[in-house]
């Protein structure tokens, strides 16, 4: 399981890229309208604008963050001493994680980013938990 999640973690992080990707073609796009929105002097409207860009830029970041995450786990799995099954829980649990998040993220789902922030956190403390007993 641990070339899986080392696996998913690489490929993830293509998704992030490629979210990295949409997001810069959008920023001409986004500078234009902000440009234009704010010659109108309309100030709630340039928020909203501005908003949703920052927004995407946030769910870039995180899906880079869950990725990484994945890996460095991936990279340590073996020394946590944890059962077959518990590192495959482990490792699902990181992978399903990443992926609600991330469409968490992109729908503006809070429900799902929450369920996906807690699982990675969760994983995350299991992990060093794994690891402080073997140090």
């Amino acid at each position: 399981m641990v070339n899986v999640l080392l696996l998913f973690g690489f490929l993830w992080m293509v998704v992030a890229a490629i979210i990295g990707f949409l997001l810069a073609k959008r920023h001409e796009m986004a500078l234009v309208d902000l440009e234009r929105i704010a010659a109108t002097g309309n100030l709630a409207e340039y928020h909203r604008v501005n908003d949703i860009y920052k927004w995407n830029k946030t769910v870039h970041a995180h899906t880079f963050l869950f990725s990484v995450v994945t890996v460095t786990v991936g990279l340590v799995m073996e020394r946590l001493n944890y059962s077959e099954s518990t590192s495959n829980g482990l490792a699902i649990t990181l992978m399903l994680s990443s992926i609600v998040w991330t469409l968490g993220g992109l729908l503006s789902n809070r429900a799902l980013m929450v369920i996906g922030d807690i699982t990675l956190l969760a994983s995350i403390v299991m992990v060093a938990v794994g690891l402080s007993k073997v140090l």
